[in-house]
């Protein structure tokens, strides 16, 4: 069984870039861990025995390395899809710098061509790695008659710069990046056999350390891979993040064969899908994979939400998990529905196969055709996706400022990075509009804006302040506040690099900040309204490149916080 497949978190990752445009192994059991630094010939591997004879292991997989400084040399260390630290890129230029005209760096410099869309070099570099995560080092192979002309080029590559020692002298480097990511993986395993009564012999991760490649799977000869990257500086938030990633990858051939055992149950459910291609047109019909047919929209269904029920079990932290979820909400529905199965199903006792009747059943129960919209906004955050899905669909966004002259130069960022990005990420840009509040006409009231500025500065945000779910407040200065006056459900959480922490409404908000947040258009369901503001011009540009897919966004000095709100009793 093969099985090859985007994870829609990624998907949404393009979404973000748009906006800010030898394999190494330690042996981990339950009771003791232990690394190792060897040559990619016979690579350092995390490697974990489970209790049932299956083995995990996690490496940052030589191949694929030798692919991202292959690529660091073609496009001179800066791209998109390079995500190594400043000081591994210089070391990469100056070592291979001998190797730069070489003919493997001519081939990936031609073949991922920096003119491309961002998708089309995304599927191609997905493409080629999974060739490479599966063979054995390339610079080891004196008889690559076997391989392809591209692979034969990169053994060529390897072999005559030496590679090897390049590898071997950033194992330090590569150790760091796994060794939270191995003790979180360790438990997995088991928990794929509980829910499913199978196994895998084999779960390997092989990634890049920096090379950002599409996280995807693959299922084959007993063993399942997950493929993609792991990146530098592992503390435990962006651990517990790529675990979850990784564990929604080793989920797709265990819920494949459930699926073909039993979508029959399900197939008469399509209006699921339907609902969401009406809610996220941009994303539905670029992502094809994912929502082309209602089969392979309920495979991601049920495989992210057995990767989040097996975060739990292992370990993940429940407050990150719920924050996991609200963030995937958005482009798998009814995610929060199906999670919440896994608990009954838990406390029947019974396998997924076993469960599936009753699954099937209660799905028909929480929606039919008629009513499923109104489910959607019941448990669905409304977040910036959705604009931004809006703006591409209809083409169209006006950028209203304020009167502070730094509200419009802002605005004229703003422009130029979306413009940007757009253009780069899908080779189209919407329109682009910037106006001042008394500029508006009705018409421009109801398309998708974005909004810069505070009630002071900026009369829009005035009118719409009792709507925003978090408020305006002067006592002196501008401030924040959390409401659900005007939303059902309303989730804020404190991001560290070492936690994430589930906050109350009435938690203080930073004095200095910068804010993004996303609700409906009260002057047109179909549009969305984005506001942003801060106390300073650092802050607001700060919280434009680095606001998330969630509902809001608030940084301050030293400080993270983003939210979800979810609207009350399914308005629309």
């Amino acid at each position: 069984m093969r099985t090859l497949r985007k994870s829609v978190l990624a998907l949404l990752i393009i979404i973000l870039i748009v906006l800010a445009s030898g394999c190494l192994t330690g042996t981990t059991s339950t009771q003791k861990s232990k690394m190792t630094s060897k040559a990619p010939s016979t690579p350092a591997v995390s490697r974990v025995e489970t209790s049932n004879t299956s083995v995990l292991t996690v490496e940052i997989n030589p191949n694929l390395e030798l692919f991202a400084v292959i690529y660091i040399l073609a496009f001179n260390g800066s791209d998109p899809f390079i995500m190594a630290p400043p000081s591994y890129i210089k070391d990469a230029l100056t070592y291979f710098a001998p190797y730069k005209d070489s003919e493997a760096v001519k081939d990936v410099r031609e073949t991922f061509n920096s003119s491309l869309p961002f998708y089309t070099r995304d599927e191609a570099i997905m493409a080629l790695s999974t060739r490479l995560a599966k063979l054995n080092y390339l610079g080891n192979i004196t008889n690559d008659t076997a391989l392809g002309l591209d692979l034969r080029l990169f053994a060529e590559f390897a072999r005559e710069s030496n590679f090897e020692a390049f590898y071997r002298a950033h194992l330090k480097d590569y150790e760091r990046s796994i060794s939270n990511l191995s003790k979180i993986l360790s438990r997995a395993p088991r928990w794929y056999w509980h829910l499913f009564g199978r196994d895998y012999t084999r779960f390997r991760v092989e990634a890049s350390y920096s090379l950002r490649i599409h996280p995807h799977s693959v299922g084959e000869n007993g063993t399942v891979y997950y493929i993609g990257f792991i990146p530098r500086d592992m503390d435990p938030s962006k651990a517990h993040e790529l675990a979850l990633v990784i564990l929604h990858e080793f989920a797709h051939p265990f819920v494949e064969d459930f699926l073909k055992e039993n979508f029959q149950l399900f197939r008469n459910m399509s209006y699921y899908l339907n609902e969401i291609r009406s809610e996220l047109p941009f994303t539905t019909s670029y992502d094809v994979d994912h929502y082309g047919t209602f089969y392979n929209y309920l495979d991601e269904l049920f495989t992210e939400s057995v990767a989040e029920y097996i975060g739990l079990k292992c370990g993940i932290p429940e407050d990150y998990v719920t924050l996991y979820r609200l963030t995937m909400s958005v482009p798998l529905f009814p995610l929060s529905k199906f999670f919440e199965e896994y608990s009954h199903m838990e406390k029947s006792g019974m396998k997924v196969s076993e469960y599936a009747p009753i699954f099937a059943r209660h799905m028909a129960e929480w929606a039919t055709p008629e009513n499923v919209s109104a489910l959607y906004w019941e448990v669905t955050p409304v977040t910036w996706v959705h604009e931004t899905n809006s703006i591409l669909f209809n083409g169209k966004v006006v950028i209203v400022y304020g009167t502070s002259g730094s509200e419009k130069a802002l605005a004229e960022f703003l422009e130029k990075t979306l413009k940007r990005g757009y253009l780069q990420g899908y080779g189209q840009a919407p329109s682009i509009v910037l106006k001042e509040v008394d500029e508006l006409t009705p018409d421009d009231m109801k398309t998708n804006l974005i909004l810069i500025g505070t009630p002071e500065t900026n009369e829009l945000v005035e009118r719409l302040n009792d709507r925003l779910p978090v408020k305006f407040l002067f006592n002196g200065s501008w401030t924040l506040g959390r409401s659900n006056d005007s939303v059902g459900k309303f989730f804020a959480f404190k991001i560290t690099n070492e936690s994430v922490i589930s906050l109350p409404l009435n938690a203080p908000v930073p004095s200095q900040w910068g804010l993004i947040e996303t609700i409906k258009n009260p002057w047109n369901s179909d549009t969305y309204i984005t506001v942003i503001a801060g106390t300073d011009e650092s802050l607001m540009g700060e919280v434009i490149r680095k606001g998330r897919v969630e509902s809001y966004t608030i940084i301050g000095r030293n400080y993270l916080e983003v939210g979800f709100y979810i609207e009350r009793g399914g308005e629309r």
